[in-house]
């Protein structure tokens, strides 16, 4: 933690009943994309946690977005309140290809994080393809539905009236890859399973390793 630096919690919003963004003054430049360690003062794992940076550079609040899956880093997270302190690393990564080519965002739950920065930055055409258990459990619902983003949302585990974007089930990659501009560069994030399925059906519909960005999201 040499390189740490603390800051505090302004603002935190609930995004769904197991998502919580935590807000606090940008305390350093960063590219959209990129991520921060969280470090907690006794904990065993010393090294941090790697966490996403969920805003935009150009906002002056800086944020991140948390599953609460029950360990101590995302328990400790999402138990936080309004003037708490974090400590946290300065921005690392390369998730951004820093293109001028569409972009297309593949990403489960709140793995979206890293994607919705980079999109959100992006004045190229931008497309999204987004699963949610249902759409009771929503993430940056408001600033996607306020976006330029061309977004289709996919609900996996309850079935919804497929109208506004919303369509039931798994989405298909080979669907996904004969809907977007034929030079599109691909963002993928989520859990490890759902990030090797992703890549693997890219590669068998025709893209290329070097038109395929990935960040995966260990819980």
């Amino acid at each position: 933690m040499r390189d740490s630096l603390e800051v505090e919690i302004v603002r935190l919003r609930q995004e769904n009943p197991e998502v919580t963004t935590l807000y606090f003054a940008r305390p350093f430049d960063f590219t959209a994309g990129q991520y921060i360690t969280v470090f907690i003062d006794g904990s065993a794992v010393r090294e941090g946690k790697a966490y996403s940076i969920s805003s935009r550079p150009n906002e002056e609040l800086m944020s991140i977005t948390v599953k609460n899956v029950g360990g101590e880093y995302s328990s400790y997270l999402c138990s936080r309140r309004v003037g708490d302190i974090l400590r946290i690393s300065r921005a690392y990564g390369d998730f951004n290809p820093q293109t001028d080519k569409p972009l297309v965002g593949i990403a489960a739950g709140c793995a979206l994080s890293p994607i919705w920065s980079v999109l959100a930055d992006a004045a190229q055409p931008k497309f999204l393809y987004f699963s949610h258990k249902s759409p009771d459990f929503p993430v940056f619902a408001d600033e996607l539905a306020a976006s330029d983003i061309m977004v289709k949302h996919f609900s996996t585990r309850a079935q919804v009236a497929e109208k506004d974007g919303w369509y039931n089930g798994r989405f298909d990659v080979a669907k996904i890859v004969s809907e977007v501009p034929e030079n599109a560069h691909f963002l993928v994030c989520g859990s490890l399973p759902f990030v090797r399925d992703v890549w693997q059906k890219l590669g068998e519909n025709g893209i290329g390793d070097e038109r395929i960005s990935t960040e995966t999201f260990f819980e």
